[in-house]
């Protein structure tokens, strides 16, 4: 198992929007894309304005095969408007 960790800034600081998108619709889309096992989303403590996104996969060949997946694209449409630039993301060894 690999976990996808991405720290998102996100457009005008709207932290809260981004996880009540996630909440509504990008969780469940992910999670319905193969190989996707476990979604969370918190807010920045320092920085409020921004989130962390881990996100549990089978491997990092499953998240990048995942992204041409129907269930990925309707998590963008979920989170796209809320997320700003100068997202970092790397991938971590669970086992």
């Amino acid at each position: 198992m690999d976990l996808e960790v991405a720290i998102a800034p996100c457009k005008d600081g709207n932290s809260a929007g981004m996880i009540q998108a996630m909440e509504e619709a990008g969780t469940q889309a992910l999670l319905s894309v193969p190989g996707c096992n476990s979604v969370k989303v918190l807010p920045g403590v320092e920085n409020p304005g921004t989130v962390i996104l881990m996100i549990e996969w089978d491997s990092v060949d499953a998240h990048n095969a995942g992204t041409s997946t129907e269930g990925f694209g309707a998590f963008l449409a979920a989170a796209g408007p809320f997320l700003g630039e100068g997202i970092t993301m790397q991938h971590f060894r669970l086992s």
